[in-house]
């Protein structure tokens, strides 16, 4: 997939059955329960290709300097594609808009932190915080949390 085929958006809730089926592919569907509360589509973007829906990307402004990505999440068959990265680089650029000077995100997955780290220039805190919920990776208890200085 070229990246000029790629569209980011936002979402509207007629597609959220199709967010939740990609969002089931990493076990990040359990949305209202402890570990997400809630995934407002007003705080999302969706990666979109020939007009299907192939990702969605999270995020909650905390304060006037601090936000947390949320959800990420790939098709399958679009992993790989850049797919993931315009969702992250969406995300960043719009709460840094917003005025944000930290962006915060956790993984329970050492392939995804390293391409956080790698692409993003995301540093880990040091934090570990334990998971309330299965969410994510059945086989970690808890999340690593890493920052990124906008």
């Amino acid at each position: 997939m070229s990246e000029e085929a790629l569209k980011i958006r936002r979402p509207v809730q007629s597609e959220w059955d199709r967010i939740l089926d990609i969002l089931k592919t990493a076990n990040f569907h359990h949305i209202g329960g402890p570990e997400m509360p809630s995934f407002p589509l007003s705080d999302c973007f969706v990666a979109e290709f020939e007009g299907a829906i192939v990702g969605v990307g999270g995020y909650r402004i905390l304060d006037g300097t601090t936000a947390k990505t949320t959800l990420l999440a790939v098709d399958p068959e679009y992993r790989h594609t850049g797919a993931g990265r315009a969702l992250q680089l969406a995300r960043q650029a719009y709460v840094k808009a917003q005025g944000a000077k930290r962006l915060y995100t956790n993984s329970d997955d050492e392939r995804v932190i390293n391409w956080y780290r790698r692409n993003f220039g995301y540093e880990l805190t040091g934090k570990r915080i334990p998971k309330l919920a299965p969410f994510g990776r059945d086989d970690r208890d808890e999340w690593i949390n890493m920052v990124l200085e906008l």
